[in-house]
C-alpha cells in the first residue's frame, strides 16, 4: 500500500495503457499452472525435423532443436512451443538460496526421452549428465536442452557446442569434466569414467561458483543419496527401482530437508506402471496429478484443488489444448513456415520461421506484425515492432551484447572483461558506469556517470563484507556460510541481525534495540504468520496450490479469498462479511467486479485484451483506443470528451490533444523529461549525469538543486531567492535543514526513528515510538534554559493492536476516543466538542453522519456520488464531476457554488455564493500552478496565487491581491520546506517584498511544523518558543479554525477558502462531504470506492489524491524491483518514485523480491525465479520499504516475491540504487 513517505510521478497522461480496475490492466493475465510450474521462455522457436518422435540416437546428433534452453522458445500460454508444438511443463520443487543458490526442478517435454529419476519425458537438475562416446560428448541439461561437442576433447582445452548456448566444455587432468556457463561463472562438474560412475553417463556430481562455494550431489554405490550444500543445506534423496526387474532403473520417491533440528519431507513422488510421474505430493497431502499417452507425453494435469488441462497431440505435435470450464482453452494450426494459435475467444496469433527455425515474424489479432532479425549464430539483430519501428543489436565474439541501437537511432553499448562481464556501459545520453571486478569476478567497484564510486570488499566466499559509499561511509555485513546476510552494522554502528529457518527463510530479524521480529513459514505456501516486537501477530492461510485464501490481521479480523480455475481469485470476503466477486473472460482477463452492494464495474476488452470501455459502478463509461503496436492513443470521457496522444518512436507521449488544447512533451536521449508545456505553463527539467533533476523551471521561475555524491539532495534554491540546505548523517538520514529564516536539527534513536527535533532557539520536540514502530506521543517544551524546559503541547496516542488510533491525548484541543468497526473505520468520535457519529454503506460510502453543531442524519447516495448530506445537496455531471453544490438555509436564497472542469478532470472554475468567479490553471503534469479571483466582468484578475512547485509538493506560494487605494497589487508570499521522504511539512516561511527593493523578498516569519501521526500540520511554533494555531476539525477535515495561517491540511491538501475544498494534486476534497468530487484516474486499482477517501484519516493518507495508503513507523527492509525501459521512465520521472504496475491474481500493484540481480545471474532465473524475461529486468530499483507494505505470495518460485497491493510510494531516499540492472553493485 502507499505510504506515508511517498510520491508518484509527474508523467503526462496516456504514458500507459487504459485505466484497469480493481486488478489494473488485468489483460495480461499469465497461464496459471499448478503450483511450482512455470511457463516456457519467450524467445525465438523453432519447429522440429520431421521424421516422428526423436530417438535418444538421434538427439545424441545433435542440432538445433535439441540445443535450446527455455528461455530460447515462444510458447503459448499453456505452454506450447508455437513452433514445435512441443508441450513443455517445468516445476521447482526446492529452493536453497544464497550466493550459490540451488534449485531442484524438473521439466516434462513431450519430445523428450532422455530422462531418469522422474521418468524418461522429465528432465531436471538431478539428471543433468554427460555421455560421451567415439565421436564427442552429450550434455543433458536440467531443463530438457541438449549440446552436442563434436571433437575428441583433449586435456584442458576448452571445447565449445555444434550448437546452443556456447558453453565450453573441459576434460581436466584428472580425466574428469567441467562445463562452465560464462553468464554466470557457474561450473558444473563430471566424474572420470570408469566402475564408480560408469562409462557412457556422467552424472553431476557438484556444482561449483568462482568463490568455491559449491554444491555436492552425493552417491552411494552409484544411487544418488544426498544433496549437500557448502552452506549447510542439505537434502536427503530417496529412490526405490521402478519395478523389481529393473533395480538399476531408480526413480525419486521423497526430498527431505535434514540439516535442522527435525526432519522435512518437502515432496513425495508416485509414478506410473511406466515408470512416468503421475503424482507430486506436498505438504497439503494433496496429489498434484500428470496422465500420459502410450508414447510417454502428457496429456492432462489436475491440481490439488482439481482443476485440470488437457493436451491434444496430432503426429508428434500438440494441436490443442482446454482447462476446466473451458479458460485458457487453445487450438494450433502448422503448415511450412507457419503456426496459427486461436485463443479461447477465438483470436489468432500467426508465428512465421524461417530455414533456419526461428521466428522471424509475430501477427497479433491486431494485424500488427512484430519483426525479427538474427545472425548466423542465432542471436537477434534487429526487432521491428508492429509500427515499423526498429531497435537493434550488437555483440563480440563471445556472445555478449555490445549495443543496443533504439528506433531513434541513440544507442547503449557495454565492455566486457574476460570474465564475460560489464567493465562500462555508455547509456544513450552518453552516462557511463563503470564497475571494476576482482580475479573471481565480484564486483568491487561501481563508478556512476556523476563520477561518484561506491566500493565493495568481500569475505573468502565471495560476499559482501564491507561496503564504502562514495562519501566514505563504512557499512559492515557478516554472511553465514549460504552467503546470507546475518549482520548488517550501519555507518552509524547500528547492528541489524537475521536467523535463518533450515530453508533460508527468515526466521528472526533483530534491529539496534534489541527488538525481535519473529517469522513462521509453511514448508512450500509462503508466510504464515509474522510476530512483531509488540506481540501483536499477522497470519496467513493458504490452499493446496498455495494462493493466499486467508490473513489475519493482529486483532484476529480475517479476509477470505476464494479462487476459481488456475488461481483466479472469485470472490473475497473482508472482516465485516462484505463479499465483492470478480468474474473473467475465456483468457482470465478480468470482465466484472461486483460490490457488495450488488452494483457491477465491467471492462469491454478487444482481440489483444486490452480495455476499450470501463464503465463503473455509476454507470459511467471511458472508451479507450489503441495503435497496433497496442499503445494508448486515445481516451473518451463520459461527456464524449475526447484526448488523443501522440508518441515518438520510443512510444513516450510527445503531444497530448485535449479539447482544451495541445501539451506538448519533450525527452532526451536518455529518456528523461526535459519539457512539458501548455496554454497555461512551460515547465523545462535540467538533469545531471544521472538524470536528476539540478533545475526545475516554470515560466522561466527555477527551483534549483544540488546533490552530494552519494546521492542525497542538500541545497534547493526557490524562485523567490529563498535558499534552503540539507545535511545528513553517516546513516542517510537528515540532521539538519537551513532554511529561509530559521534552522532545524534532528536527532535518531539506533533505529533509525526520529527522537528529538530541536525547532530553532526556542523550542524542542521529543518523540516516542511503541514497539510496533508507531509513533506513540510527542511534547512540545520550550527551551528557557538546558535546566528549566516549560510544558507547551503533549500528545499520545493510543493504538490498537494493528497500529490503528483508538485515542488521541491532546493538551491543547483536549482528549478523543474513537470507536472503530471491524474494518477500522471511525464510527463514532467523543471529545471535547461532543460526539460525532458515522455509519457506512457497502460501497464504503458515509451513509450517516452526526456532527455537533453542524449537518448530520442520513445521506443520499447514487452509487458512489454522494447527492445529498444533512442540509447539501449536489449535482453532477454525466463524468461523475460535482458541478453544483447547495446549501439550504432555514431563511434566505441557499448558498450555491458551481464547478467547471476540463476533459482531464481538472477543475478550471468555482463561483461562490457571491457571484465571485475564480479560475484554475494547470502545467502539462498536471499540477496547479495558480488560481485568480476574477473582476466581475471576466476580463481582468482581482487576485492571483501563483504556486512553485519542487516535485510534487507545493515549496512556495506568492499571491497578489489587487489594492484599488494603492492603485497596484500587493504581494505576500509564503515558504514551505517538507521532509525529504515524505509529504510532512517541517516549516513555514512567510515572506513580503522589500520597501526599497519591491522584486526582492524579506523573511517576515519562521515557524516550524509540528505534524501529527500521518503528517497533518498541528502546531505551527516560532523561533522563542510561541505555538500558533492548533486548529480543531471533524474527523474528517471539516470546520478548520486558524486556518489562514497555515492553508495545509491532510497530506498532501491545500486549503481553498473560496470553496472550502481542500486541493489534492490529482482531485479536489470536500472535507465536509468526506469525500472526493470526482473519481479516481486509477479506478478500482485504488480502491473500491473511486469517490471515497482513506478509510481512516487517523492512521490513512493520500497525498496525491489517488491511492490511499497507512502510515507506519516500523523497520524497512531491502527489497528489488526489476522493470523494462518504459517503467523505469515512468517511475524515475516522479520524486519520490511512484511504483505501480500491472496486475495478477495476487491483484493490483508491483512484485517486489529479496533477489538481487547477483542473486539471478544463471539462465534463466529472471523467468525461473520471478516469472519475467531479461527484457522485463532490464532496470532495477533497490529500496528500503516498510515491511507492513509487503504482502508474500506464493507462485511456485519460492519465498521471496511479494506485492505492494495498489503501488507504492518510494522516497528517493529509501532507494539506494535505480537504473540499468548492469549497472547495479551489492550493498
Amino acid at each position: 500500500m502507499a505510504r506515508r513517505r511517498g510520491g508518484t510521478g509527474t508523467r503526462p497522461r496516456g504514458g500507459g495503457k487504459a485505466a484497469g480496475g480493481i486488478f489494473g490492466k488485468m489483460a495480461e493475465r499469465s497461464f496459471r499452472a499448478p503450483k511450482g510450474a512455470k511457463r516456457g521462455g519467450g524467445g525465438p522457436g523453432r519447429p522440429k525435423r520431421k521424421g516422428g518422435q526423436e530417438t535418444p540416437q538421434r538427439r545424441r546428433q545433435g542440432g538445433r532443436e535439441t540445443a535450446r534452453d527455455r528461455q530460447s522458445r515462444t510458447t503459448t500460454k499453456d505452454p506450447i512451443d508455437v513452433v514445435t508444438g512441443e508441450v513443455l511443463f517445468t516445476q521447482t520443487d526446492v529452493t536453497l538460496p544464497g550466493a550459490l543458490p540451488f534449485e531442484v526442478e524438473r521439466s516434462h517435454l513431450s519430445r523428450y526421452r532422455d530422462g531418469g529419476l522422474f521418468g524418461v519425458s522429465w528432465a531436471s537438475t538431478l539428471d543433468q549428465r554427460l555421455e560421451p562416446d567415439a565421436d564427442g560428448v552429450t550434455f543433458l541439461a536440467a531443463d530438457g536442452m541438449i549440446l552436442r561437442y563434436p571433437q575428441a576433447l583433449l586435456p584442458n582445452i576448452e571445447f565449445r557446442p555444434a550448437e546452443g548456448p556456447q558453453w565450453p566444455l573441459t576434460l581436466t587432468s584428472s580425466g574428469g569434466y567441467t562445463l562452465t556457463d560464462p553468464r554466470t561463472g557457474r561450473t558444473l562438474h563430471f566424474p572420470a569414467p570408469g566402475a564408480e560412475h560408469g562409462w557412457s553417463a556422467l552424472p553431476l556430481t557438484a556444482v561449483t561458483d568462482r568463490n568455491g562455494n559449491r554444491v555436492d550431489l552425493v552417491r552411494a554405490d552409484g544411487v544418488l543419496t544426498e544433496i549437500r550444500h557448502s552452506g549447510g543445506y542439505a537434502i536427503a534423496v530417496d529412490t526405490a527401482p521402478v519395478d523389481a526387474d529393473r533395480p538399476d532403473d531408480r526413480r525419486i520417491t521423497a526430498l527431505r530437508l535434514i540439516c535442522g533440528p527435525e526432519e522435512i519431507t518437502l515432496a513425495r513422488y508416485r509414478y506410473d506402471a511406466a515408470g512416468l510421474l503421475a503424482e507430486v505430493i506436498d505438504e497439503s497431502g494433496l496429489p498434484l496429478r500428470f496422465a500420459y499417452d502410450d508414447e510417454h507425453r502428457l496429456t492432462r494435469w489436475d491440481d490439488r484443488l482439481g482443476h485440470h488441462y488437457r493436451y491434444e497431440y496430432d503426429g508428434d505435435r500438440a494441436v490443442a489444448a482446454s482447462g476446466t470450464g473451458g479458460f485458457l482453452d487453445v487450438r494450433l494450426a502448422y503448415s511450412p513456415g507457419e503456426t496459427v494459435v486461436t485463443d479461447a475467444l477465438g483470436h489468432a496469433t500467426t508465428y512465421r520461421y524461417d530455414e533456419a527455425l526461428r521466428v522471424v515474424a509475430e501477427t497479433g489479432p491486431r494485424g500488427g506484425t512484430i519483426r525479427s532479425e538474427w545472425d548466423g549464430l542465432d542471436r537477434l539483430t534487429a526487432r521491428t515492432d508492429a509500427l515499423g519501428r526498429t531497435t537493434r543489436f550488437g555483440y563480440d565474439d563471445r556472445g555478449n551484447l555490445t549495443s543496443v541501437t533504439r528506433p531513434d537511432g541513440a544507442t547503449m553499448t557495454a565492455v566486457y572483461n574476460d570474465l564475460n562481464l560489464p567493465v562500462e556501459v555508455t547509456e544513450p545520453g552518453g552516462a557511463v558506469w563503470r564497475r571494476a571486478y576482482d580475479e573471481r569476478g565480484n564486483v568491487v567497484a561501481v563508478t556512476d556517470p556523476a563520477g561518484a564510486t561506491t566500493r565493495a570488499e568481500r569475505d573468502e566466499r565471495g560476499n559482501v563484507a564491507r561496503l564504502t559509499d562514495p562519501l566514505g561511509n563504512v557499512t559492515l555485513v557478516r554472511c553465514d556460510a549460504a552467503g546470507l546476510p546475518v549482520a548488517v552494522t550501519g555507518p552509524d554502528g547500528a547492528e541489524r541481525r537475521t536467523s535463518y529457518d533450515p530453508l533460508g527463510r527468515p526466521e528472526t530479524e533483530t534491529d539496534p534495540l534489541g527488538r525481535e521480529t519473529r517469522y513462521g513459514w509453511t514448508r512450500a505456501h509462503g508466510a504464515a504468520w509474522r510476530r512483531g516486537p509488540d506481540g501483536a501477530t499477522e497470519r496467513w492461510t493458504y490452499d493446496a496450490e498455495g494462493n493466499v485464501t486467508g490473513y489475519t490481521d493482529a486483532e484476529g479480523r480475517t479476509t477470505v479469498t476464494e479462487y476459481g480455475p488456475f488461481g483466479t481469485p472469485v470472490a473475497q470476503t473482508d472482516p465485516s462479511g462484505a463479499r465483492t466477486t470478480f468474474a473473467y473472460d475465456a483468457e482470465l482477463r478480468i470482465t466484472e467486479v461486483t460490490a457488495p452492494d450488488g452494483r457491477t464495474w465491467r471492462y469491454t476488452r478487444d482481440a489483444a485484451g486490452d480495455i476499450v470501455a470501463e464503465t463503473d459502478f455509476n454507470g459511467r463509461t471511458v472508451t479507450s483506443e489503441y495503435d497496433v503496436a497496442g499503445q494508448l492513443t486515445a481516451r473518451t470521457n463520459a461527456l464524449g470528451e475526447t484526448i488523443r496522444f501522440v508518441r515518438n518512436a520510443l512510444g513516450d507521449v510527445v503531444e497530448e490533444h485535449a479539447p482544451e488544447g495541445v501539451a506538448t512533451f519533450a525527452y532526451d536521449p536518455a529518456g528523461y523529461l526535459v519539457r512539458a508545456a501548455n496554454a497555461d505553463a512551460d515547465v523545462r527539467f535540467e538533469r545531471d549525469a544521472l538524470g536528476r533533476v539540478v533545475a526545475e523551471t516554470c515560466d522561466g521561475h527555477a527551483v534549483r538543486s544540488a546533490y552530494d555524491p552519494a546521492g542525497r539532495r542538500i541545497a534547493r534554491q526557490l524562485p523567490g531567492g529563498s535558499r534552503s540546505a540539507w545535511t545528513f548523517d553517516a546513516a542517510g538520514r537528515p540532521v539538519r535543514l537551513d532554511a529561509a529564516g530559521g534552522a532545524l536539527r534532528f536527532h535518531y534513536d539506533a533505529a533509525g526513528r526520529e527522537v528529538r527535533r530541536d525547532l530553532g532557539a526556542g523550542a524542542i520536540l521529543t518523540q516516542q515510538w511503541d514497539d510496533g514502530g508507531w509513533l506513540a506521543a510527542q511534547t512540545l517544551w520550550g527551551a528557557n534554559g538546558p535546566a528549566e524546559p516549560r510544558l507547551l503541547q503533549h500528545r499520545a496516542y493510543t493504538r490498537r493492536p494493528t497500529g490503528t488510533v483508538g485515542a488521541v491525548h491532546d493538551r491543547l484541543t483536549g482528549d478523543r476516543s474513537f470507536a472503530l468497526d471491524a474494518l477500522d473505520r471511525v464510527t463514532a468520535v467523543q471529545g471535547r466538542a461532543g460526539t460525532e457519529r458515522y455509519a457506512y454503506d457497502g460501497l464504503g460510502n458515509i451513509a450517516r453522519a452526526e456532527i455537533p453543531g453542524g449537518d448530520g442524519g442520513e445521506r443520499e447516495h447514487a452509487g458512489t456520488l454522494l447527492r445529498r448530506a444533512g442540509s447539501v445537496r449536489y449535482e453532477h455531471d454525466a463524468h461523475g464531476r460535482v458541478t453544483l453544490r447547495q446549501r439550504a438555509r432555514l431563511s434566505g436564497k441557499p448558498l450555491t457554488w458551481r464547478f467547471t472542469w476540463d476533459s482531464a478532470d481538472r477543475l478550471t472554475g468555482v463561483t461562490t455564493p457571491d457571484g465571485r468567479r475564480w479560475r484554475y490553471r494547470y502545467d502539462a503534469l498536471g499540477r496547479r500552478v495558480r488560481k485568480e479571483r476574477l473582476t466581475p466582468d471576466g476580463a481582468g484578475v482581482e487576485e492571483r496565487t501563483d504556486f512553485v512547485w519542487d516535485g510534487l509538493v507545493v515549496a512556495e506560494q506568492v499571491r497578489q491581491v489587487w489594492s484599488p487605494e494603492h492603485g497596484a497589487y500587493l504581494r505576500s508570499g509564503t515558504v514551505w520546506e517538507h521532509d525529504p521522504a515524505s509529504f510532512a511539512p517541517l516549516a513555514q516561511t512567510d515572506r513580503s517584498p522589500a520597501r526599497d527593493a519591491p522584486q526582492q523578498w524579506v523573511d517576515k516569519r519562521f515557524r516550524a511544523i509540528v505534524a501529527d501521526a500521518v503528517g497533518t500540520p498541528a502546531e505551527l511554533v516560532d523561533p522563542a518558543g510561541a505555538v500558533a494555531g492548533a486548529p480543531r476539525t471533524t474527523l474528517w477535515g471539516a470546520g478548520a479554525s486558524g486556518g489562514d495561517d497555515c492553508p495545509l491540511r491532510f497530506p498532501g491538501q491545500y486549503h481553498d477558502a473560496e470553496s472550502g475544498l481542500n486541493y489534492n494534486h490529482h482531485r479536489y476534497y470536500d472535507p465536509e462531504g468526506g469525500n472526493y468530487l470526482s473519481a479516481d484516474p486509477l479506478g478500482l486499482a485504488a480502491a473500491l470506492n473511486p469517490h471515497a477517501y482513506v478509510p481512516n484519516p487517523l492512521t490513512w493518507l493520500d497525498p496525491l489524491g489517488l491511492k490511499g495508503g497507512q502510515d507506519g513507523g516500523e523497520e524497512k527492509v531491502t527489497v528489488y524491483h526489476y522493470t523494462d525501459k518504459k517503467g523505469y521512465n515512468g517511475i524515475s520521472s516522479s520524486d519520490p518514485y511512484h511504483v505501480r504496475e500491472g496486475a495478477s491474481k495476487h491483484g493490483p500493484g508491483p512484485f517486489w523480491t529479496t533477489k538481487s540481480p547477483a542473486d539471478l545471474t544463471e539462465p534463466g532465473a529472471f523467468k525461473s525465479k520471478l516469472g519475467i524475461t531479461r527484457e522485463k529486468s532490464e532496470y532495477v530499483m533497490e529500496a528500503q520499504v516498510p515491511k507492513s507494505a509487503l504482502v508474500p505470495i506464493e507462485g511456485g518460485r519460492g519465498a521471496h516475491i511479494f506485492k505492494t497491493p495498489g503501488g507504492i510510494h518510494v522516497p528517493r531516499s529509501d532507494s539506494r540504487y535505480f537504473g540499468p540492472t548492469s549497472g547495479w553493485t551489492p550493498a
